[in-house]
């Protein structure tokens, strides 16, 4: 057997650990010498649950997906808080901020993203953010802001976000007065139209959130060194002892820069997932740019990580990486939601069937164009969600009574319904799981929700699909579930046990 080749993998965070999941899926650890560098010090952990470490209703060891002994059963070395201060191409190595040079024969970039802090005025102190002000990306941000969150008593969120909306939950839930301040008219603008942006907005504030909408932040105020309240476009002002920024993430690039690689807005790929005219180099995740779009939701990373391990390994040199459609089903602040696509019609021709319930917090909206789904909204009430995004993803032909899309008229039991269901249909939007892996769980033994967590990590995100994945289980073990045990469970993706 050849020798094995040498691979970087710069960055430990969602995306370049599903990457390296991948790889080993398909014989990785006989190809390569995987070595991975990672900012923080500790394993991979799914960010998307940082919102309830910060609530407190989960606890931060509980979020980890890859463990520190994980690498180390996968003969992964992981370089745990160290960074990666320069690539040169030409040489092929990277070189790390302990000042150690590694020699790479392929390269994964997944570096990321970091908070765009907006150039307000009065925000930073001498380049850093004046104290008191945090972002919400990663667990020292959750840290920093428990600590903080001790003695202060009043808290501004810049920005109307989802992530914005999840730090406003979680430390509401620590007993703070929260106010969230977005510059929109509507909350989660890019996702909603207006008449769901006003249903979020009442959940939110019938929470004890208070909302300020169409609201420009000019000025953070100081006292003795660190924030004191925020100023605002038409005058007033808010007191406030503590600020979290939820403004937006910009990819980190400067690695790639330095570098020479083709960078935009992000660093540009091909369809294969490589840098730009470079063959060895390859990126994933939020840093990527591919066909001048940048993916912040999880899925598609996913998605690009499958095609970059089909490819870096030889197991489909045929694999491509098309693009994503954008379709996402989460929590918002404790409120049910699913997205896809289009958030409002576009052309005057566009077919549009909406459903409002304001009192108990419901909207429901498609919209149709030639006869597909190309987008829809569900606030409140997600019980059409795997229906509506299989049509949405294969371009389905829809029922000529498009009430049917948001209602189940005379529809089959759920049992059927799931059985119906394509066996590639994504389940779990945050880990990336497909009815099949859960087929794939009960045919292994399972029969409890926590070993098809344990195995394939579907419902260890924000909990959305916990429902929907029950009646799978149920379903695929022909009813035959048992009492969850405690002890091991031997979790398939990671290849070595975790407790449940």
């Amino acid at each position: 057997m050849s020798a094995r080749q040498r691979l970087i993998v710069i960055g430990n965070g969602v995306a370049g650990a599903r990457a390296v999941e991948e790889i080993l899926d398909r014989g990785g650890s006989e190809l390569f010498q995987i070595t991975m560098f990672g900012d923080e010090p500790h394993g991979n952990y799914n960010r998307i649950s940082l919102s309830n470490v910060l609530a407190g209703s989960e606890d931060a060891a509980g979020i980890f997906l890859n463990p520190l002994d994980w690498y180390a059963y996968n003969d992964v070395t992981l370089h745990a808080g160290v960074r990666i201060t320069k690539i040169d191409r030409f040489d092929r190595t990277v070189t790390a901020g302990d000042a150690t040079v590694h020699r790479y024969d392929k390269l994964i970039v997944a570096t990321g993203s970091r908070p765009f802090f907006p150039p307000i005025d009065g925000m930073l102190d001498h380049g850093r953010p004046l104290t008191g002000i945090f972002g919400f990306r990663n667990i020292a941000d959750c840290d920093a802001m428990l600590e903080w969150a001790r003695e202060a008593r009043r808290v501004a969120v810049i920005g109307g976000g989802l992530l914005g909306l999840e730090a406003a939950r979680g430390l509401l839930e620590r007993g703070m007065e929260v106010h969230v301040v977005h510059r929109a008219e509507r909350l989660m603008n890019v996702q909603l139209d207006g008449q769901a942006g006003a249903i979020l907005r009442r959940g939110v504030e019938e929470l004890g959130i208070h909302v300020h909408l169409d609201t420009s932040t000019t000025r953070v105020l100081g006292e003795d060194g660190h924030v004191a309240g925020l100023k605002f476009g038409d005058g007033s002002t808010l007191a406030c002892d503590m600020v979290v920024v939820t403004a937006g993430i910009r990819p980190n690039t400067d690695l790639a820069q330095g570098a020479g690689l083709e960078v935009e807005r992000a660093i540009v790929v091909d369809d294969a997932m490589r840098a730009m005219d470079e063959p060895d180099i390859y990126v994933v995740g939020e840093c990527a740019q591919h066909r001048g779009e940048v993916y912040g939701l999880v899925a598609p990373l996913w998605e690009q990580a499958v095609v970059l391990a089909d490819q870096i390994t030889g197991a489909n040199p045929k694999a491509a990486y098309h693009g994503s459609k954008l379709a996402t089903k989460l929590k918002v602040s404790g409120i049910e939601l699913a997205t896809m696509g289009l958030a409002a019609p576009e052309r005057d021709d566009d077919e549009v069937v909406t459903f409002s319930e304001p009192k108990r917090r419901v909207y429901k909206c498609v919209i149709v164009r030639d006869g597909k789904l190309v987008g829809a909204t569900l606030l409140g009430d997600v019980g059409k969600v795997s229906f509506l995004m299989q049509a949405f993803d294969r371009g389905m032909v829809l029922p000529e009574e498009r009430v049917s899309l948001l209602f189940d008229l005379g529809a089959p039991p759920p049992a059927t319904s799931v059985a119906e269901l394509a066996d590639d249909v994504q389940v779990c939007n945050c880990n990336g799981v497909t009815k099949v892996a859960i087929r794939t769980c009960v045919r292994d033994g399972a029969r409890t929700m926590s070993a098809v967590a344990a195995a394939t990590r579907a419902g260890s995100g924000c909990g959305s699909c916990k429902g929907q994945v029950l009646e799978i289980l149920e379903w695929a073990a022909g009813g035959q579930l048992e009492a969850d045990p405690t002890g091991t469970t031997t979790c398939r993706r990671s290849r070595c046990p975790r407790p449940t």
